[in-house]
């Protein structure tokens, strides 16, 4: 089968979710020994190391740095390519909806007659700012009401993002497939290898170190997590993310480092170092960023709408905030009270992710929804 996957940017050139998944399914899919071709933008200044199968869109990336989404706007000359890519797949797997090349895409498979599938990643984004929510509403309305109700199924990588995108949902088959983890590359460290990073973190073995990974957005409550890096100094932060809504470089604390476009394998040696991922996100439930810290053995914080898919004891294993900070702090000091505890809790995070979380298991089923379409 000839499988052409779109994504809104390449990895590992662009760090992001969607992006990291999208490495995933493909890797997984030529695993499988079928053919698959990977569209998607190629923006300025990492520019994509294209491989054999790689269709880079050249693209503008004007939004994300003036106006904070990532939104990249191809250049016209690119339509051939992409249609040609359409006209050579037997079926078309969107990696999210309202990109801008995924919405092309999403026309030229209509107008070939290939099969779409759509896997849905986030749901209403509750920006700050007026214009961003004003135009968010009306695209899903308009563009995304078409892609949902036209496309050949759906799926959705939490319960959480399909209940929130319920307005949209049309007749079609849909379903969630959860997103998988790399066991084998996120993995707790040794004791030795821990102490050595921690130190070179914080210059201190002790010192407890919290962890928060993702775009540093409102959304995902990096609003609410600045007041207690200033009041708490006993404790160490590590913030991982492009400056977005807020850039801690100039925050000028003496208890934060920031991190920003890590490769993988470093990503997975914070996570481990780490004594606790802080995620407090809405919109979105159990995230690729959560998955990795589990597997890496760090418990995670997490607001409580995210753990609304779980069953009661799986979440045993988070600690559930409201978006306040006053109850943030509080589930803190509680995970920090306890570092024996804690490194317990750890353990079976981990456990969960080898049995619950498994890119295998997430592509295999992706695979036989794709192999229905083709029939």
């Amino acid at each position: 089968m000839k499988i052409l996957l779109v994504s809104n940017y390449y990895y590992p050139e662009h760090l992001g979710g969607v992006e990291a998944v999208s490495y995933y399914l493909v890797k997984h899919y030529r695993e499988f020994f079928h053919d698959v071709r990977w569209v998607a933008a190629d923006v300025p200044p990492k520019l994509r190391d294209a491989g054999m199968d790689d269709v880079p869109i050249s693209s503008w990336n004007i939004t994300e740095k003036r106006l904070g989404f990532p939104h990249p706007l191809p250049h016209p000359n690119v339509l051939k390519k992409l249609f040609d890519n359409i006209e050579w797949c037997d079926v078309v797997h969107l990696q999210d909806s309202l990109y801008s090349i995924n919405i092309l895409a999403f026309l030229l498979a209509k107008i070939l007659r290939k099969p779409i599938l759509i896997t849905q990643y986030a749901k209403y984004i509750p920006y700050k700012q007026y214009y961003k929510r004003f135009l968010q509403i009306v695209a899903y309305q308009t563009i995304g009401w078409i892609m949902f109700n036209f496309a050949d199924r759906l799926t959705f990588i939490t319960e959480n993002v399909r209940e929130g995108m319920a307005y949209l949902t049309p007749k079609i088959k849909q379903e969630v497939v959860p997103l998988g983890v790399d066991t084998d590359l996120f993995m707790p460290l040794s004791a030795e290898e821990r102490s050595r990073l921690r130190e070179q973190l914080s210059g201190s073995t002790e010192t407890p170190i919290i962890l928060f990974v993702g775009r540093l957005v409102e959304r995902k409550g990096v609003h609410l997590i600045r007041p207690l890096i200033e009041k708490h100094q006993e404790w160490f932060w590590v913030l991982v993310g492009r400056p977005d809504d807020f850039n801690p470089s100039e925050w000028q604390l003496p208890n934060l480092k920031h991190l920003q476009d890590l490769p993988e394998n470093e990503l997975s040696k914070l996570f481990a170092s780490a004594d606790i991922l802080i995620h407090p996100s809405v919109g979105e439930g159990i995230t690729l960023t959560v998955s990795n810290s589990l597997a890496c053995g760090t418990p995670v914080i997490i607001s409580e709408e995210s753990l609304s898919e779980l069953v009661a004891e799986a979440r045993k294993l988070f600690y559930a905030v409201l978006p306040e900070i006053n109850d943030i702090e509080q589930k803190l000091n509680q995970a920090l009270a306890d570092l024996i505890k804690l490194k317990e809790l750890g353990i079976r995070c981990r456990d969960f992710a080898i049995k619950r979380l498994s890119w295998k298991r997430m592509c295999e089923r992706y695979f036989e929804i794709l192999v229905l379409l083709h029939k």
